[in-house]
């Protein structure tokens, strides 16, 4: 993507939070989407968390591609990442259960209106959780090591 130059420092700021806002907004649309088909097709016959739990699996792989792809670019590693994506989303799982849980048993919604107030919290989680863990470089780590050291880094 070409930035122009007066807004290259803002970029190199903060474009990998633009990039993931944008790249959450479509994998959350797809997972609305995916949980809208399942939830229609479905709902008769599982429980909710079932239907979270499918859909949370279907989620995470896509989610895999797009971040690692488009959001944090990194290369390699494909395995390793997915299986950190399982950790991190692992927590915002739970949280996402408890919440739909709570307003599914309060208020009696479909499926999808009880998953929306969870996707703004479960954003912010997964968010600090790839960008330090699932997707955090070997480079990243041994500059913060330097960092913390007050070395600079050898050239090489």
């Amino acid at each position: 993507m070409r930035v122009p130059a007066r807004l290259r420092p803002l970029y190199d700021r903060h474009g990998e939070k633009a990039r993931f806002l944008v790249v959450g907004a479509w994998n959350t649309l797809f997972g609305l989407g995916t949980l809208w088909i399942l939830d229609s097709l479905l709902h008769s016959r599982l429980h909710y968390t079932l239907l979270l739990t499918i859909n949370w699996v279907i989620g995470v792989t896509q989610n895999l591609f797009t971040f690692k792809l488009l959001v944090f670019r990194t290369k390699g590693n494909w395995l390793k990442e997915y299986l950190r994506s399982y950790v991190v989303y692992a927590g915002g799982f739970v949280l996402n259960l408890a919440i739909v849980a709570v307003i599914m048993e309060v208020w009696r919604p479909r499926l999808i209106i009880a998953q929306l107030p969870a996707i703004a919290v479960v954003t912010i989680v997964s968010y600090v959780g790839h960008k330090y863990f699932t997707y955090r470089t070997t480079d990243q780590v041994l500059a913060e090591t330097y960092e913390a050291d007050g070395a600079t880094l050898p050239k090489g």
